[in-house]
């Protein structure tokens, strides 16, 4: 079993599975018009996918902890073929909804198991440096997304996008048949799925902190990208490619500062990194809150820095998951994500509500706030286990 061959795979799946996302965004007003339908109705492409792909994390997790990685990642590559046929050959709004909730249900079993393998065959320095990895190729795949899906788009229209994401997914079934071993070991003791499976998690000192910490990052990163366009546009009057240019920086300073997180962890340690990145991350929001009005330059200096401090602590994240709960590791993952996806989605929500309260201050203020907040949290706990771990015993 070759272990860079296999994260090579991993790291391919999830760069092309995140292409269901966002491949036939810059299209979806082409795509209102051709099925006749409304804005509304047609946003729910995105949020029925993303539905499924929340809710399955924790379906998911705890299959792939008691059977396997191999035997739940297969059968849902095989629905994800199914999912992106449908939405090809359907020639109204209902199929392609329908079809939609199927790709995201199959989709949803690439980050846990890609994650889980990891964790399975990399240990220390190791799997924190193939985290940073597995971390910059996900975080490719929304980057060059956009770009593809408008050329593919503009050439053959949704159809021609979703008949893409058919082949990608029958490639992707197929690599994973023919290369992926399964890497689940039978250890005494393991746990059998339950409730209780996810209260420990949710309430272990670790886990508890890192789920927390991904919440608020991502609450706060997505009511960034929300806010980002609208700003650029009225306040200094950029068009619409250029501000596909700053996504495509911001995207590339999160790539890259995401394979450096190995050499962080490396140097201070996991727990300490996920502390000392993520307090980072919420001086950088408020940098970007203090910054929005000083002058473009700034702005896109203040807007790369949080890019770059968000992505070198995310693999943090699954590295600390991966390590503490080595029996439960998909399970963790699952509620992780789970939890991360809720706060994805009221980014854009709640933070338009702020904004429209109390302008960008309100809005990346409370967002630096929880942040910190969370991070405070994560020092205590993780400072109390470590104090439990090294007293004396009778």
């Amino acid at each position: 079993m070759n272990a860079n061959r296999i994260l090579f795979l991993l790291g391919s799946s999830i760069l092309v599975g995140t292409f269901a996302q966002n491949l036939f965004m810059p299209i979806m007003p082409a795509m209102q018009q051709e099925f006749h339908t409304t804005s509304t109705i047609i946003n729910w492409t995105v949020s029925l996918f993303t539905m499924a792909l929340a809710i399955m994390q924790v379906v998911y997790g705890p299959l792939v902890d008691q059977y396997g990685r191999r035997k739940i990642l297969l059968p849902a590559l095989g629905l994800y073929v199914l999912g992106s046929l449908g939405c090809y050959l359907v020639d109204t709004i209902q199929g392609l909804l329908f079809f939609r909730v199927f790709q995201g249900i199959g989709f949803a079993a690439i980050p846990i198991v890609a994650a889980t393998v990891i964790g399975d065959i990399f240990t220390g320095a190791k799997r924190a440096e193939a985290m940073g990895t597995y971390q910059m190729m996900l975080g490719i795949g929304p980057a060059i997304g956009p770009l593809l899906g408008g050329w593919i788009g503009g050439f053959g229209g949704h159809s021609a996008v979703f008949l893409f994401l058919t082949i990608t997914a029958i490639g992707l079934l197929a690599m994973n048949a023919i290369w992926l071993p399964e890497t689940k070991s039978e250890q005494p003791g393991a746990k059998r799925f339950g409730l209780g499976s996810f209260r420990d998690i949710l309430f272990q000192p670790v886990g508890a902190s890192v789920i927390l910490i991904g919440f608020t990052q991502m609450f706060a990163y997505h009511a960034f990208l929300l806010f980002l366009p609208v700003y650029l546009n009225e306040t200094y009057h950029l068009s619409a490619g250029q501000i596909g240019l700053v996504y495509m920086l911001i995207s590339a300073v999160f790539v890259l500062s995401s394979k450096t997180s190995g050499r962080v962890q490396k140097k201070w340690g996991t727990r300490k990194a996920l502390v000392l990145t993520s307090a980072s991350h919420a001086v950088a929001t408020v940098l970007f809150m203090l910054a929005t009005n000083i002058s473009l330059p700034v702005m896109l200096a203040a807007s790369a820095l949080f890019g770059f401090t968000l992505g070198i602590g995310m693999p943090t994240h699954t590295t600390l998951l991966s390590e503490v709960f080595e029996k439960e590791r998909a399970t963790a993952i699952g509620v992780y994500n789970f939890i991360r996806y809720i706060g994805m989605a009221a980014g854009p929500v709640v933070g338009a509500a702020l904004y429209g309260l109390g302008g960008n201050w309100l809005e990346f203020g409370l967002a630096a706030v929880v942040i910190a907040a969370a991070v405070l949290f994560a020092r205590v706990q993780i400072r109390k286990q470590q104090q439990r771990s090294i007293a004396p015993t009778a």
